[in-house]
């Protein structure tokens, strides 16, 4: 948990922000998904209220987020690879499941599922990707 001011939607769905901060330590900590968090992430209370925003409108379509994830995991192409998307859902997954209601774990787990597919395909046709030899779209 951070130490930071809590933004209103971090209060209004705590048990949200509770499944974010804890998963983003774990991301934080793996080998794999650690150093592009770090690179790429400066300001971790921003993005624990950022991405609190987001999955309580995925998951309960209330929340403000007001982001481009597309553009964002586009412009780091260069440092995500399509195993790294097998690994953060893996990640979710276990969090989500020990952290949330079952139901609420499962509709958050099949949400992280649609929205990686269309990250992997949005990223598929970057200069980066296409060169991986696991191919982007996997």
């Amino acid at each position: 948990m951070t130490d930071a001011p809590r933004h209103p939607t971090q209060l209004r769905h705590p048990d949200i922000a509770r499944l974010v901060e804890t998963f983003y330590g774990r991301a934080r900590a793996d080998a794999l998904l650690g150093p592009v968090f770090d690179a790429v992430v400066a300001d971790w209370p921003h993005h624990f209220a950022a991405l609190t925003g987001f999955w309580a409108a995925q998951l309960r379509g209330r929340g403000s987020y007001h982001g481009q994830p597309i553009a964002v995991h586009r412009a780091q192409a260069h440092r995500i690879t399509p195993a790294m998307f097998d690994r953060w859902l893996m990640l979710w997954d276990h969090t989500t499941a020990q952290v949330m209601s079952p139901p609420d774990a499962e509709a958050l787990q099949a949400r992280a599922r649609r929205i990686a597919a269309v990250l992997r395909g949005a990223m598929a046709d970057t200069p980066a990707w296409s060169a991986c030899p696991m191919g982007g779209g996997t």
